[in-house]
């Protein structure tokens, strides 16, 4: 198992480019599904889950042909209906080709797809929202069926605005006969680009920002290309990593207007942030303050996948700090691996609470997720002395080459 080396303490200084997005690369390459013929897909970023997402649609028929950031997928021919074990079971995204399977042929069968710890992730939510189009399940304990004869619009209400259930709807509803209505829908800005997919694509998609979306299916689908935004993730990440180690740094391609819970949150602890059309410039010098509390929520609120990177700043703002999750319930699994360093972090059922102040040490610590994984990367630039962070290979599902970036910032960091 790789590991990632980092020699801390140092503030940051540099320039770094931000990937593609993972959370909007991969349902739009489950939507190329519904399209019999070539879609083209610049700025796709070189991660593993992306590798993961190829290798299913090869399995069942389609030629793909990945040239640096640009993919390339012939969905003409899908030759099966069952996804292939190995992959289905890596990566939780792989319950997204539901949707556009069953658009495409009427049936889909599939592991109970697998992915990041990080706590209960049923896929209740997809299966109730599908049933409402028409969808027929029989399933075991470890495999899922689903038959769809006919798929018919319809009005469908979402309990929780729930972002995978949400793309689900949505590309099988690009298939289905009439209107389907969304309502409750999530407004990730992943929801935003796998919509504007669909429209290129030819679909008639409308009001994706508004919480109710609704799309008039059976339009004939026709190749298209299409550039996939920068990942608003990673960006966040890397904000994490100046708050934590100070700095100047300049993210290129940072996406506009996505981050305002997570620049919010650095500016209270007291970042400068200055946008340009190229990207953002983040400064910290002196003191870091804690913001306080901080909680999850679905979009435009706090990130989830930002919470364990925060975690690993807020160790070191001066003053206590609380942040609370809403979404996952096993989000705070990071928090040993942190401690170890130093960081002191009380877990109070769905909340941890940061005393702040402290100094962290580098030690020998194990990703176990991709998130947490990050969260460790960013303790360690903080540290004193050396970091190893073991199984590397988490990180790598969801940031293209994170020692490329951190090195381009001034860290030292390698990987062996």
């Amino acid at each position: 198992m790789k590991s990632i080396y980092i020699s801390g303490n140092a503030p940051l200084y540099g320039e770094a480019t931000i990937q593609g997005s993972k959370n909007a690369a991969l349902p739009i390459m489950a939507a190329a599904l519904l399209i019999p013929g070539i879609s083209v897909l610049k700025n796709c970023p070189h991660i593993a889950d992306v590798e993961y997402m190829c290798r299913i649609l090869e399995t069942i028929g389609c030629i793909v042909v990945w040239d640096k950031n640009e993919v390339r997928i012939d969905a003409t021919a899908v030759k099966t209906s069952r996804l292939p074990e190995e992959y289905v079971t890596m990566m939780r995204s792989s319950v997204m080709l539901m949707g556009p399977m069953l658009g495409r042929i009427g049936e889909v069968s599939l592991h109970y797809p697998g992915g990041c710890v990080i706590g209960d992730r049923p896929i209740d939510i997809h299966l109730k929202a599908l049933e409402r189009l028409g969808v027929r399940y029989s399933d075991s304990e470890q495999e899922l069926e689903a038959q769809a004869f006919r798929l018919t619009g319809t009005d469908v209400s979402l309990e929780f605005p729930s972002v995978g259930a949400t793309e689900n709807l949505i590309m099988a509803a690009a298939a289905a006969d009439g209107i389907t209505r969304i309502q409750g829908s999530a407004l990730e800005p992943e929801i935003i680009s796998l919509c504007a997919f669909l429209r290129t694509a030819g679909a008639d998609i409308r009001g994706e920002e508004t919480g109710c979306i609704t799309v008039t299916g059976g339009r004939k689908l026709h190749p298209c290309c299409f550039t996939i935004p920068s990942d608003r993730i990673v960006a966040g990440t890397y904000i994490c990593a100046c708050l934590a180690a100070g700095g100047e740094i300049f993210l290129k391609n940072t996406p506009r207007g996505q981050l305002t819970a997570m620049e919010d949150v650095a500016v209270r602890m007291g970042c400068i942030l200055r946008r340009s059309p190229e990207g953002l410039f983040v400064q910290r010098r002196g003191v870091l303050f804690s913001p306080g509390f901080v909680e999850t929520r679905s979009y435009p609120g706090f990130p989830t996948d930002l919470q364990s990177p925060l975690l690993a700043a807020l160790s070191l703002a001066e003053g206590e700090s609380a942040l609370r999750e809403t979404i996952f319930n096993g989000r705070f699994g990071v928090v040993d691996e942190l401690n170890k360093m130093g960081t002191g972090i009380v877990v109070r059922k769905d909340t941890a609470c940061i005393p702040g102040g402290r100094r962290l040490s580098g030690q020998h610590v194990t990703a176990s997720e991709l998130r947490g994984g990050a969260a460790l990367v960013v303790a360690g630039l903080c540290a004193e002395g050396m970091t190893e962070v073991e199984n590397r290979y988490f990180i790598d599902r969801g940031y293209e080459d994170i020692c490329r970036d951190l090195s381009q910032l001034g860290a030292d960091i390698d990987s062996w």
